[in-house]
């Protein structure tokens, strides 16, 4: 197997559009790397110059001390998976793992043992003779795996290999790949847009954004210790919330103030923000993750109300969307395993609750830098800001599943639009009309010399016969010379009018094999513009789909929007008749009473 170094890689389109800049890793022998981020982040076309698929602009890619940059795809010994499989449908699973290992000549017993150790490694032996048709997402997806297996390369990279497959069966592929991978000792780089798989499955997890790394580490590390802003809202489902509050020094503690409360950061945390000298800010920005968030009774100490908006019932907790003091809404998971029916209720949409988080659970961001402030000060992080709200955040993963149904929808289509024009065969039956036709051809030119040969051993003899009897009869030289040469004349005739005769039958032939030809080309062009068509009408369909899809979330959030709006307005309502009645100027309900 092999190390991979990438060395201030840089992609460039058109000298001005930047995909990835200053990509720089060294992923080890035998280690997992899974790259994460958002779609157009730059992980898949990171991935493609690892491969040679894609030229690279700056910089070096290693592979096993060997710079690549001007290597040919073939020539690198990695092997590659693609989001859409990528198999033959017209040749088996046996024949699609044994492909590459075919065209490099591989001898065919070695190549009949590779598949087979393989294909009882993947637990997909029983499909060898199978087509990809008759096959399961997932029986599919063993096989793209398996083709790449047999190859035995020194890195094997994996770009979305999950992302086509149901929810369930895709649970199911990252617990094989998790087995598959204790089985195989070989450098894995896995690309997705997907944290739960970049979480299970990566030995180090590197995040992208706009081209650029943000933060390279162990899940544990990456969750735990978010660099920046976009790492802290971008890995962990459902995302982590974040408030606008002031951090307060005072002496060695360091409060913040979310609410009108004082909540204490824990003493690691202290302890980082005095090793980076942090003092009193009166903005910054205070992430909690949802799990981290507890429901309490009221009155406890550093608690704030909210408003329970939405209740998503989960099986073993509920997402409760909330509305805060100041309408921001936020998400808070509560296990619902101890809940008695009276707590359940009280946490049913419209009533008010407590919430409160301790110290240790509080992650602190600069408001301007975006970084995390308890990251020592020497290590260099990207400015990469959470530009989605919670609103928002749930229309992103929205529009991530629309896309990635669209571009299932679409590769359906065309891998059932292939199996049909495979099943046309339009270029084996011209070949083989072709080939036959050049038969017929050489069939009828050979029937046509020997039918010219003998017409013309008939005038021969005609000839002949012609002569002998003119010296039978004893006639004169010039007279017998005249005879001979009207009937050579009449015989040049003859072979004419037979020769063209020929040419003609062989012309009909000519023209009949032509209309077969173009017969096939015709119904070719004629399934190719049919499938044009539809794979237009779908684009149609899903651009109207997706306006839909647009109009109805816009309008979702401007209710929300407006819901939270109203609910800070009774908020400021309830906190100024409060203040009222600990003034004294209005009385209070019980004392009316």
């Amino acid at each position: 197997m092999a190390e991979v170094k990438l060395t201030n890689v840089k992609k460039m389109y058109d000298n001005r559009v930047v995909a990835v800049q200053n990509f720089n890793l060294t992923i080890k022998d035998k280690e997992f790397i899974v790259i994460v981020g958002p779609s157009g982040c730059g992980k898949s076309t990171t991935m493609r110059m690892i491969a040679g698929l894609e030229d690279i602009s700056d910089g070096t890619v290693e592979i096993d001390g060997v710079v690549v940059n001007d290597l040919e795809p073939r020539d690198r010994d990695v092997a590659m998976v693609f989001q859409n499989y990528a198999l033959y449908p017209h040749l088996s699973v046996f024949d699609n793992m044994a492909f590459a290992l075919q065209i490099r000549k591989v001898p065919r017993d070695e190549i009949y043992e590779r598949v087979k150790n393989v294909a009882e490694t993947l637990g997909i032996t029983e499909y060898l003779s199978r087509k990809p048709r008759a096959l399961s997402g997932g029986q599919r997806q063993r096989v793209a795996i398996g083709r790449a297996m047999v190859r035995e390369s020194k890195v094997f990279l994996l770009d979305e290999p999950l992302s086509n497959l149901d929810a369930k069966l895709r649970n199911a592929m990252r617990a094989e790949l998790i087995a598959l991978r204790k089985k195989i000792d070989s450098t894995f780089i896995y690309v997705t847009h997907d944290q739960t798989e970049a979480m299970t499955l990566g030995d180090r997890i590197v995040v992208m954004k706009d081209g650029q790394i943000q933060q390279v580490g162990t899940p544990e590390e990456v969750f735990s210790i978010p660099y920046n802003l976009f790492v802290a809202g971008f890995i962990g489902a459902p995302q982590m919330n974040f408030f606008n509050t002031a951090l307060v020094k005072e002496g060695d503690k360091y409060f913040v103030t979310p609410f009108g409360t004082k909540m204490e950061l824990s003493e690691e945390k202290e302890k980082a923000l005095k090793a980076n000298k942090v003092e009193s800010i009166d903005d910054i920005i205070l992430g909690v993750r949802p799990e981290h968030i507890t429901v309490v009774p009221e009155g406890t100490e550093n608690s704030f109300p909210v408003s329970v908006d939405i209740s998503e019932m989960m099986g073993s907790e509920v997402h409760l969307h909330v509305n805060c003091p100041n309408g921001q809404s936020i998400i808070v998971r509560v296990a619902t395993l101890e809940l008695s029916p009276e707590e359940k209720a009280a946490i049913a949409p419209g009533q008010t609750i407590y919430l409160h988080f301790t110290g240790n659970a509080i992650h602190v961001f600069g408001s301007e830098s975006s970084r995390n402030l308890t990251v020592p000060n020497e290590i260099e992080i990207p400015v990469a800001f959470n530009d989605t709200g919670d609103t928002v955040y749930i229309e992103k993963d929205e529009k991530e599943d629309a896309k990635a149904m669209y571009k299932a929808q679409r590769d359906d289509l065309k891998e059932k639009q292939l199996e049909e024009y495979y099943g046309l065969h339009t270029r084996r039956k011209l070949e083989e009309a072709k080939a036959r036709h050049e038969e017929e051809i050489a069939d009828l030119k050979a029937k046509q010399a020997k039918e010219l040969l003998d017409f013309q051993k008939k005038q021969n003899g005609e000839l002949a016969a012609k002569d002998e009897a003119h010296k039978k009869t004893g006639t004169a030289p010039k007279t017998t010379d005249i005879t001979i040469a009207e009937l050579k004349d009449s015989q040049a005739k003859e072979l004419e009018k037979f020769q063209a005769k020929q040419q003609e039958t062989l012309n009909k032939l000519l023209a009949k094999q032509q209309k077969e030809l173009d017969e096939i080309n015709a119904a070719d062009a004629e399934l190719k513009a049919k499938q044009k068509a539809q794979l237009a009408d779908l684009k149609v369909q899903q651009k109207a789909d997706k306006k839909e899809r647009k109009k109805a979330n816009q309008e979702a959030l401007k209710a929300q929007k407006a819901k939270a709006i109203e609910m800070e307005k009774k908020f400021k309502e309830e906190r100024k008749l409060a203040k009222a009645q600990e003034a004294g100027l209005v009385e209070k309900d019980d004392k009316k009473e």
